[in-house]
């Protein structure tokens, strides 16, 4: 056959071919079309119909509506729904999510939910339609904010070893990215007096508190961030009171380990062990025991008179009124120069009064005043460098 004759409907253009057996055909618009072609046999003779055609021109889907949906999410929020209207000559929809964002359920349709990894971005969403031609104008950007969850806590630092009933134990961690809270968790028997709720609080560990770990995660609207690392805190007990014995002037604690001594009230420089020699100064001794850094109560006072130390005699001294309102007169008799000192101390071996250099050759009266003092039996020891003498005093209010 020869002379052939194509034709295409107007939604078409042949674009090569023409008078061949074989064209090309470009389809600028959609719908149903058609291609015609005849022909001529070797005497010039056309067929009398025309061979035909029909085409189904399929055009890319429609332009995307607008997407619905929730616009405000947090990390590893899951099954959140998005959705948009029918697109007309979609066979399937492609949808575009920001990095962390997945597809749960709905994939290639018109509605879908999405999970939301922990460290999830914000950005925009978008759908296409698709068929086999390709994708239609994706719709208008939908913004999605991400609020993400709080970083882990860090490394907490603070007191390791403390004391039952002791306070003012100040603990922090670094602050906590997009973290508006800070939720601290404590052995019990511990109060968060002050902090409470962001990253550097103070504690006090009570009578009952007990050894534990200190932990700590950041919070904000999306939820509880991971917590930091264990920060182990040892609770120890307060010591008991030593009790002290003495034999001659070689005193020794109930306590084996952790002993200071101590003279009228005063830390004796290196008189740790758990005896203490007294070789000078006459008065009180006691001890108090530190162990894990806990100190104990005072033990019982000892009263030691140093060694080849002498009492003064009796009757060069006298106590005037007893008992007394808390005002008495001591009488000091010396047959050469010499310097007192009165000092008055309670049942306990507290120290209340002292009078110093007090210089008498012959006869001296000393006024002692010790309003307010409470009613009781009062030890007033008179001594001058070498000797020393102990009376007793009423005071009776």
């Amino acid at each position: 056959m020869t002379g052939y004759a194509w034709t295409v409907s107007p939604g078409g253009v042949i674009a090569s071919g023409q008078g061949t057996n074989n064209i090309q055909v470009t389809w600028p618009t959609p719908g149903a079309q058609t291609v015609t072609v005849n022909y001529a046999n070797s005497n010039g003779c056309f067929a009398i119909t025309p061979a035909s055609l029909g085409v189904t021109v399929n055009g890319t889907p429609a332009t995307a509506g607008t997407i619905t949906g929730t616009a405000t999410v947090c990390g590893g929020a899951q099954g959140v729904a998005y959705s948009v209207a029918t697109i007309s000559g979609a066979l399937a929809y492609a949808w575009t999510l920001p990095a962390g964002a997945t597809i749960a359920s709905g994939a290639n349709t018109n509605a879908i939910t999405v999970n939301f990894a922990g460290n999830a971005s914000s950005g925009n969403i978008t759908v296409a339609g698709n068929n086999l031609c390709g994708n239609g104008t994706a719709s208008p950007n939908f913004p999605l904010t991400v609020n993400a969850l709080p970083a882990a806590g860090g490394t907490i630092t603070g007191d390791a070893s403390v004391c039952e009933g002791s306070a003012n134990h100040v603990y922090s961690v670094p602050l906590i990215a997009n973290a508006t809270n800070y939720t601290w968790m404590l052995p019990a028997g511990t109060t968060v007096t002050s902090g409470q709720n962001s990253s550097m609080i103070t504690v006090t560990f009570g009578s009952t508190a007990v050894s534990g770990n200190i932990s700590v995660l950041g919070t904000n609207n999306c939820g509880s961030g991971t917590a930091s690392p264990n920060f182990a805190v040892a609770v120890h007990a307060i010591p008991a009171a030593p009790v002290v014995t003495a034999v001659g002037n070689v005193l020794t604690s109930s306590t084996p380990t952790g002993n200071q001594w101590y003279y009228e009230g005063n830390a004796i420089a290196g008189a740790t062990g758990q005896t203490y020699t007294v070789t000078h100064n006459t008065g009180y001794y006691s001890c108090e025991v530190t162990l894990y850094g806990c100190s104990s109560p005072v033990s019982n006072k000892v009263w030691v008179v140093m060694t080849g130390q002498q009492e003064l005699q009796a009757g060069s001294f006298n106590i005037y009124p007893v008992p007394s309102d808390g005002r008495f007169t001591v009488s000091l008799v010396s047959q050469a120069d010499d310097t007192f000192s009165i000092s008055v101390y309670t049942d306990l071996g507290v120290r209340i009064r002292e009078i110093r250099d007090i210089v008498v050759n012959g006869h001296a009266d000393q006024l002692v005043d010790l309003r307010p003092a409470a009613s009781g039996v009062y030890m007033v020891v008179i001594s001058n460098s070498t000797s020393h003498i102990v009376k007793k005093v009423v005071v009776n209010r």
